[in-house]
């Protein structure tokens, strides 16, 4: 993980932690601001929600938790499985994303799907491996890439989709 996402993931707990302990919305989204235009270096834009954050910089956008709403842009020949869409990055180049859904299918009903899916869209599959119960499939179409992960939590499976555009 980088250093710039290590840090983001430690000043989302720590804002989540300063609302739980008792410290106001507006001081936990004030200090997770400064923390990330500190670590990025540019401006930043938190909202605590009640179960979900939402983070805006000039880099790109993220959002965790309740509420999270599809990326707009995001790109319509990949395939979203039917689920609750968990968590959304979005780079600001428009170019790149990330997208987590919890769905009640398995991790080989995802893998079913996205094999046929990928295909169906155009998609050349690179990578495709199962290792330990948990899902691995890359594919590129263009100057395009994207990386399918599925694996069990909690009685759930949890599926990523990674998106890029290559330089």
């Amino acid at each position: 993980m980088s250093n710039k996402k290590a840090l983001l993931a430690l000043t989302l707990v720590l804002a989540a932690s300063l609302v739980l302990s008792g410290c106001t919305k507006k001081a936990a989204e004030s200090a997770a601001e400064k923390a990330i235009e500190k670590a990025t270096n540019s401006q930043a834009d938190v909202d605590i929600g009640t179960n979900s954050i939402k983070v805006n910089t000039n880099t790109g956008s993220m959002q965790i938790g309740g509420n999270v709403v599809m990326p707009e842009n995001f790109p319509d020949d990949i395939y979203v499985i039917d689920g609750t869409l968990t968590y959304a990055l979005t780079a600001s180049s428009g170019k790149s994303y990330t997208i987590t859904i919890e769905t009640n299918k398995s991790v080989n009903e995802v893998k079913n799907i996205y094999e046929n899916k990928l295909a169906e869209d155009g998609w050349t599959i690179n990578v495709n491996s199962m290792v330990q119960g948990s899902l691995g499939l890359g594919a590129q179409k263009s100057n395009r890439s994207v990386t399918i992960t599925a694996s069990e939590i909690d009685s759930k499976t949890s599926v990523s989709i990674i998106t890029s555009e290559n330089e």
